[in-house]
């Protein structure tokens, strides 16, 4: 039995993200009871959870209960899906040459399927898309036909969870990267901490001991290690000089500056604080942090923040320069050479961190992406774009929000910036990542379509994307075919807020440190 041409080219054209080279072949592979997936090549937990993780996603969406077999015929990674007991029906080409590590090869036919990558991420990727080849047609499950090669264009591909503003519990967020796994992004920026929370409860400092919503360094420790199982990296943000009224609430005197930001029937909070620039006291505790964070992450990314400070360029620049040593003291401790992420509005990286220091660009949704923006202009844009730059670049957008409840950017608008933002970058090799961001509120699943068109753009960026009804149709569908998304367990979702205030509907409910309700 095989799919009708229709529905087969629909569901060619609507994988994501779209990989770069698709040919439909004869013949659809029918899954049978006695199908298994069979995981052979060097020993590896990854290529392993990368069939596993298959066969859940099979289970879950399409009641198949196929068993996983390792083999040991020492290929490089590979899966195979077959219900004929042999790994030998389809003969793809060995040889990975001008794959990344994150590249894949998927043949389907009328008998078995594979993929094959140099890495066992790939083969995690492959494997996401194999599952999106699956559809059930009547009683019976086929995957489609196809021969796919397929790689990505930019090496960081992440989204954002706001803890600074709002809690989000460890059981939401892992769900969070299950879904975004699914899609190929391999990076999450974690904000630990903002004006308005401190998320995490440290062991060797004060920030986070009084708010009841923050997580244990053992909590951050496994939120990193499962992403990682996923294949995302936890970076976190650190929120390194600006943005610091919550350091201030621990800490009174080592922050300053800051203006009032009101909340009807709830108060006032303090915005856009910072550090003490130049007072040991602040480098101090940022190690503590760094020291912490250093002990459990599995790459070398650290975003330290930077943005939006309400100091001279002068003071910035000094703080920088004092800054930077400080990380690199602390990643030595741990063995590690730290890669520092900094927001492109901070002042310019000192002449001898550049090679290491990347650049983050940043928009909001509504804005545009080109040098006839000014605010991207006075981040530097044109000389991060100009040919032969050196300097290490990703680029942010996707969404804003207001300080009121549910005002984040419409999808047209994040679908837009973030496709300009990908365009944007495709031919400048130092341009190096997209992230879709989240800010304000813990409702994550508002931000689900924002983070899946990152997940398609990053990795292989159009010259013109469809129309945006096509593109929200497409990216629904998808999260509507995963259990994670469409039928969330109850303790996987969490209580709206926004700002540091929990929401009773669309109003502001009561403040999540003080306590204090809004009055009606």
């Amino acid at each position: 039995m095989n799919l009708d041409s229709v529905s087969k080219d629909r569901l060619l054209k609507t994988l994501l993200p779209r990989p770069r080279r698709v040919t439909s072949v004869s013949g659809d592979l029918a899954i049978i009871d006695r199908a298994k997936i069979i995981v052979s090549g060097e020993d590896s937990a990854q290529a392993l959870f990368a069939a596993q993780r298959l066969a859940e996603l099979l289970r879950e969406g399409f009641g198949l209960l196929l068993p996983v077999v390792s083999s040991n015929r020492g290929e490089a990674f590979q899966i195979h899906i077959t219900s004929y007991g042999t790994t030998s029906d389809v003969p793809l080409d060995a040889d990975m040459k001008g794959l990344n590590e994150e590249g894949y090869r998927l043949e389907v036919n009328g008998r078995a399927a594979r993929i094959q990558s140099p890495t066992g991420k790939g083969l995690l990727w492959g494997a996401m898309t194999f599952h999106q080849l699956v559809t059930r047609q009547q009683e019976n499950m086929l995957a489609a036909g196809v021969k796919i090669t397929d790689w990505p264009r930019y090496p960081w591909r992440g989204f954002m969870i706001d803890s600074g503003r709002a809690p989000n519990s460890l059981p939401k967020m892992k769900r969070v990267i299950r879904i975004c796994s699914a899609f190929k992004l391999n990076s999450v920026i974690f904000r630990e901490g903002d004006d308005e929370l401190a998320a995490v409860r440290y062991r060797t400092n004060k920030l986070g001991s009084t708010n009841p919503y923050a997580l244990s360094m053992d909590e951050v420790k496994d939120l990193v290690e499962y992403a990682y199982q996923y294949g995302v990296v936890v970076v976190p943000e650190i929120e390194s000089l600006g943005h610091s009224t919550a350091k201030g609430f621990y800490y009174p005197d080592l922050v300053n500056g800051g203006f009032e930001q009101k909340y009807e029937g709830i108060g006032t909070h303090i915005r856009k604080s910072h550090l003490h620039v130049g007072d040991p006291r602040s480098y101090e505790l940022l190690a503590s942090i760094y020291d912490e964070w250093f002990g459990v992450i599995k790459s070398q990314l650290v975003h330290l923040g930077l943005d939006e400070v309400r100091l001279s360029v002068e003071e910035q620049a000094k703080h920088l320069r004092l800054l930077l040593p400080v990380v690199d003291k602390v990643g030595a401790k741990h063995g590690l050479c730290i890669t520092p992420i900094i927001w492109a509005d901070a002042p310019a990286t000192p002449p001898e961190y550049r090679d290491r220091v990347i650049r983050c660009l940043w928009s909001y949704a509504e804005d545009h992406v080109g040098l006839d923006n000014e605010w991207l202009v006075k981040q530097g844009m044109d000389e991060l774009s100009a040919e032969g730059c050196q300097e290490k670049v990703f680029m942010a957008g996707g969404s804003g929000s207001l300080h009121t409840p549910y005002t984040k950017s419409d999808y047209p608008d994040a679908f837009r910036n973030l496709a300009d933002w990908a365009r944007w970058g495709k031919d400048r090799q130092n341009f190096i990542g997209l992230c879709a961001v989240q800010w304000s509120g813990n409702m994550l699943d508002d931000w689900l379509p924002d983070f899946l068109a990152a997940a398609d753009y990053s990795w292989n960026p159009l010259d013109e994307p469809p129309p945006f009804e096509e593109e929200i149709a497409r990216i629904r569908a998808h999260l509507a075919r995963l259990a994670d998304s469409a039928k969330p367990k109850l303790d996987e979702v969490d209580r709206p807020a926004w700002d540091a205030i929990w929401l009773d509907g669309k109003e502001w409910g009561e403040d999540i440190m003080t306590g204090k309700k809004r009055k009606t």
